[in-house]
């Protein structure tokens, strides 16, 4: 038994150890490749404000986007969107944003949310979940979100 719980522990710091070896390298080759800086300000952009939400922001919809940020998005911006989650503490600025107050920084649009949980933003700890959801899924999400502030600019 002492045999197996060493072997569990052993397994899991190896995986602890690769993952922040794993991170450590991404957050290197950000820093590394030269990037298009952001305003300060708030911005937008007009590719992704053209998009528009094919998923209905139905109670369905809604409820399976909070499944998500619970288990994908909360660690960081907190359980009910404040920004103030596990993880935020330990990053370096710019933290997570605050999701209730209505200000989006890098744009007000579904289209525009969907492209920054889709693709994150460079120069953040907000990397991009289209390797873990699907495209439904995103838009879920931002479905979900919508209800943790009122609109800040019509989404639609």
């Amino acid at each position: 038994m002492r045999s197996s719980s060493r072997v569990v522990w052993l397994a899991s710091m190896v995986a602890v150890a690769t993952w922040t070896f794993s991170v450590a390298a991404q957050d290197h080759a950000q820093h590394a490749q030269p990037s298009t800086p952001h305003a300060a300000a708030g911005h937008s952009h007009a590719d992704a404000a053209k998009m528009k939400n094919p998923v209905k922001p139905a109670p369905a919809s809604v409820a399976a986007g909070k499944t998500l940020y619970d288990t994908q998005c909360a660690s960081c911006h907190g359980t009910a969107g404040k920004g103030d989650g596990k993880m935020a503490a330990m990053m370096n600025p710019p933290k997570p944003s605050d999701l209730t107050d209505g200000t989006w920084k890098h744009g007000a649009t579904d289209g525009e949310i969907f492209t920054l949980i889709r693709d994150g933003s460079k120069g953040t700890a907000m990397r991009g979940y289209a390797a873990r959801m699907q495209t439904e899924q995103i838009w879920n999400v931002v479905n979900y979100l919508r209800t943790l502030a009122p609109p800040a600019h019509p989404s639609r």
